[in-house]
């Protein structure tokens, strides 16, 4: 899967946790010519249909991943059938989307496809970078967590404030965030949100436009930018290009 001369990336959300303490595994297919390229194999998984394994975010039942790589959702410590149920049950009170509680389709994972520039980071598992980071740090960060009902619960204002506590323990400084948009949408037939927001740090100031899918997994695809350089119409393009594997 590709786009002109993008690199397709391939993520599935299959378990793999008796061998890695909870963790899932991550499929990527990874071409410089966005065409599926020869099979290669990472240490201790083969690869199937020129797919490159990597491994996944750990599944913990959190959200999301740390504020560092441009992941805001906040991680929960609580039994994961109780939070579940407890959001259930906030779904229904406040008539909200019920259907990743009701018909949540089994998904093998989600792909779309990098802007021409990027390449997987060699530092930083699920983060792709350009080649000229980091004097360009633009970022596209992915992570592929567990079922998480709880995450349809959230709304503009959750978002807001939990983004900017993530950063007032990371920096130590309050650092405000303005919401542009954010959007209830539908990825492939489950739901899904799209926001797009910014915040200062510094003397830089940074937009990041994210979707957070809710299916049986919880896919999360984050992209980032300094205002040295607007990636943004590239962001979008390959923002079209997202979709779930069944």
């Amino acid at each position: 899967m590709g786009c002109g001369n993008g690199e397709a990336v391939h993520t599935s959300a299959e378990a793999a946790q008796a061998e890695n303490a909870g963790a899932a595994d991550t499929e990527a297919d990874i071409s410089e010519t966005g065409e599926v390229g020869e099979a290669e194999t990472t240490e201790g998984e083969e690869a199937e249909d020129g797919e490159v394994q990597e491994t996944e975010a750990p599944n913990t039942g959190e959200s999301a991943g740390p504020v560092t790589d441009g992941n805001f959702m906040a991680p929960v410590e609580m039994d994961e059938n109780l939070k579940n149920q407890l959001a259930e049950e906030m779904l229904e009170e406040n008539e909200m989307d019920t259907s990743v509680v009701e018909s949540a389709p089994v998904t093998k994972g989600c792909s779309f496809t990098l802007p021409e520039a990027f390449s997987e980071s060699e530092d930083i598992e699920g983060m792709y970078v350009t080649r000229r980071y980091p004097i360009d740090a633009s970022t596209i960060y992915y992570v592929a967590l567990g079922r998480d009902v709880a995450l349809q619960l959230m709304t503009e204002e959750t978002f807001k404030a939990q983004a900017e506590e993530n950063f007032r323990k990371e920096y130590g400084e309050e650092i405000e965030v303005t919401i542009d948009s954010f959007e209830s949408i539908r990825i492939d037939g489950c739901p899904a949100f799209r926001i797009l927001c910014h915040y200062q740090v510094g003397d830089t100031q940074i937009t990041q436009l994210e979707y957070a899918i809710n299916a049986d997994k919880s896919y999360v695809i984050t992209y980032s930018q300094t205002s040295d350089y607007d990636r943004m119409e590239e962001y979008e393009a390959s923002a079209e290009t997202i979709h779930l594997e069944f």
